[in-house]
């Protein structure tokens, strides 16, 4: 289990599908102080998860990648305080440069998410404004696997214009990319976007084809981690459980506050279960919850030809 922060929901970029969007007029904007991330990470630790994701909207400035440098090395020492692991943390807030990425390693995290939503550089360029590019995308998972981050990345299934051939192209990039990390879900449209006024020749089950992708994922890369995304429990109510058949082996419980949970709006009608929700379903499913694991991926220490570290 990862317990998940979504710290900020201010963001400067314009993606054409993300509620977060800078262009969307329509959400109310929050960021939450240094002291409260702490103190929800050391809730996660009480609770049992030895693994936090902290996530934002994207962060264009030094001075904000000075600030979660500070609060990672403030969660690790303070967390370590309370036993001699410490959480483990993985961090999602987009496109930065080598160094900074280099300085937020070395303040203690080891995991980034980067999703590329697509694989195919024309379908990503519909999606994206003319400013985001392709290339840069892959820069950046080429630097994350560089410095020696755990990287993830991963997709959107069901865009407007996606073609089940641009799918099987997305899990030979995957393969290709010896990524140790999957994270990929269904495209669910955000009503204030520009994307979910775009029609679709194509009439599909995202959350069958989600599935589907999941469980081919699972056969070709057996060792790598996946998570059972909100997105894939807000489309259908037992998507944490089918999910986890599928091949998700990760879930992400949001410990963000309450108030701010709607706001944290990639998409319409985002759902969020309870732990004890969590929990039914997972038992539901035939599994059970791993309680003080970092659950690092399998692929990445064998990738780097190193022993598997049982944390």
């Amino acid at each position: 289990m990862r317990g998940l922060i979504e710290f900020s929901n201010y963001c400067p970029r314009n993606c054409l599908y993300c509620g977060l969007r800078k262009s969307n007029e329509n959400i109310h904007r929050y960021r939450l102080d240094e002291d409260k991330i702490i103190e929800l990470a050391m809730m996660a630790y009480d609770m049992g998860f030895q693994s936090i994701a902290l996530q934002s909207g994207e962060i264009d400035s030094q001075e904000q990648v000075d600030f979660l440098a500070a609060i990672v090395e403030k969660i690790i020492l303070s967390s370590r305080q309370r036993g001699q692991q410490g959480l483990g943390v993985t961090l999602s807030m987009g496109e930065l440069s080598y160094q900074q990425y280099l300085q937020l390693w070395q303040a203690g995290a080891h995991r980034y998410l980067l999703r590329i939503e697509t694989s195919n550089p024309q379908l990503f360029k519909n999606i994206h404004p003319p400013s985001q590019l392709y290339h840069r995308r892959l820069e950046c998972l080429d630097a994350l696997k560089d410095i020696g981050y755990q990287v993830g990345t991963g997709i959107m299934v069901g865009l407007p214009g996606q073609s089940n051939e641009q799918l099987a192209q997305d899990l030979a990039f995957f393969q290709k990319r010896d990524i140790d990390m999957l994270g990929l879900g269904p495209y669910i449209p955000h009503s204030d976007t520009p994307l979910a006024r775009v029609p679709d020749r194509h009439e599909r089950d995202a959350f069958t084809l989600t599935l589907k992708m999941l469980a081919l994922a699972r056969l070709t890369m057996p060792d790598i981690n996946m998570v059972a995304s909100t997105a894939l429990q807000s489309i259908n109510p037992l998507g944490l459980r089918w999910g986890l058949m599928a091949g998700a082996n990760i879930i992400m419980p949001v410990l963000t506050p309450e108030e701010k949970r709607r706001d944290y709006s990639l998409y319409d009608n985002k759902e969020q279960k309870s732990m004890e929700e969590i929990a039914a379903e997972v038992a539901a499913g035939g599994f059970k919850l791993g309680y003080w694991k970092w659950g690092d991926s399998p692929h990445y220490f064998r990738r780097r030809e190193q022993p598997l570290k049982q944390v």
